[in-house]
């Protein structure tokens, strides 16, 4: 066969193929749903730390498919009361003490239950401001949301509801290696060495909350085996005497090495125990 001829049918060939693949491309493929990004989980946290204000967060909504959305998606989001109850009877049970609670709206702002994803973009975006001062916590604040209507296309069946729950942190909370000098009050003794790991729980901006000592971190021991404190401007470090605690002075926080100093006494099985402990805060 000639050269030429065979050499025509490859470029044939070649652009028969091209042809089809670019027909094929530009063709959806997939289905288009509109689904909130991460509903996969019932429930999701979100980070809003105390600041003295309120802070922003959002939940995204993506359509999916091959090819880009070809107009505008009109998206109308709403409450869904059920959602709570839902989980908190498959988590929880009978456990009331731990059911996640409906976050109460003088709490939070949505300033437009209506998102747009663009024609030509996958996502569009929710905004929710949340004023975390005055929230506990020990409370499990939850704002239970669902896609409610749309203008084109379909709703996920599996993916259209979230319960956005809040995270609250301060510049000082997380987790810590503690080691501590621990000595009954008035002993001559030399003190004992303790060692754990402990979650400071943020109050305020400013304070945080952790167990005594070597205290098991059990929500039963909240109310009586607690010590809170708060860091104040020049960086020492301010004890809050109840629950038998006494502060003991001296107390520090070295920002430059993420460390806290705290000195303070309190009781156990009628003994009173003054205890030095240096928390270190460890890599999350």
């Amino acid at each position: 066969m000639n050269k030429n001829i065979i050499g025509l049918s490859i470029f044939i060939i070649l652009f028969l193929i091209s042809s089809c693949h670019e027909e094929f491309d530009e063709k959806e493929v997939y289905k288009k749903v509109v689904y909130i990004v991460h509903s996969e989980n019932m429930i999701n946290y979100f980070t809003h730390p105390f600041t003295g204000s309120s802070t922003e967060g959002f939940i995204s909504l993506y359509c999916s498919g091959s090819l880009m959305p070809g107009k505008d998606i009109d998206l109308e989001i709403g409450f869904d009361d059920e959602l709570i109850e839902k989980y908190n009877y498959i988590e929880f049970e009978n456990e009331e003490a731990k059911y996640v609670k409906f976050l109460s709206p003088e709490y939070f702002n949505i300033p437009s239950f209506r998102v747009k994803i663009k024609g030509g973009e996958p996502f569009g975006i929710m905004p929710i401001f949340v004023t975390s001062e005055g929230l506990s916590p020990d409370t499990t604040y939850v704002i239970p949301l669902r896609i409610i209507k749309i203008s084109d296309y379909e709703i996920s069946e599996d993916l259209s509801s979230i319960l956005y729950a809040i995270r609250l942190e301060n510049a000082y909370s997380g987790l810590y290696q503690m080691t501590g000098s621990l000595l009954a009050e008035g002993s001559t003794d030399m003190p004992q060495q303790v060692f754990k790991d402990k979650t400071l729980v943020p109050i305020d901006q400013f304070s945080c909350r952790m167990f005594v000592s070597t205290e098991n971190e059990l929500r039963e021991n909240i109310q009586t085996r607690t010590v809170t404190f708060s860091i104040k401007a020049d960086n020492t470090i301010a004890i809050k005497e109840e629950n038998d605690i006494l502060d003991l002075g001296g107390s520090t926080y070295n920002p430059d090495r993420n460390m806290i100093s705290l000195n303070y006494s309190f009781l156990s099985a009628g003994e009173r125990y003054e205890i030095q402990e240096k928390l270190i805060r460890l890599e999350e």
